[in-house]
């Protein structure tokens, strides 16, 4: 059974399209696209830099550190096949969004 945790309110979105939070050692990003949501790793996996410490202008991002490109939709690395990022279950209740613990499979 999947466990969540509260990540954000659906009323955090009005004026940006992501929303970062730290989940143990990780840092999971909640994004919105369009009207619906995502979540989904958002370290590098290179040496765990924030993908998004610059902020996201597209899908694709780039590693502040050594220039690793990531899609952030799929989570596809550009750079290295091995690297993808894994996704989080999400739901959301009462406009509350909760991620999944563990990345989907």
């Amino acid at each position: 059974m999947t466990q969540y945790i509260k990540a954000a309110k659906v009323s955090d979105f009005a004026h940006r399209n992501f929303k970062c939070i730290r989940f143990l050692t990780k840092t999971i990003a909640v994004i919105k696209d369009k009207d619906s949501f995502y979540a989904i790793e958002a370290d590098c996996k290179h040496q765990n830099a924030n993908l998004l410490s610059r902020g996201m202008s597209s899908h694709i991002v780039t590693c502040p550190r050594h220039g690793w490109r990531y899609n952030m939709k799929t989570g596809e690395c550009l750079t290295h096949d091995w690297a993808s990022l894994r996704k989080h279950p999400l739901k959301i209740e009462d406009e509350t969004i909760f991620i999944g613990t563990k990345p989907c499979e």
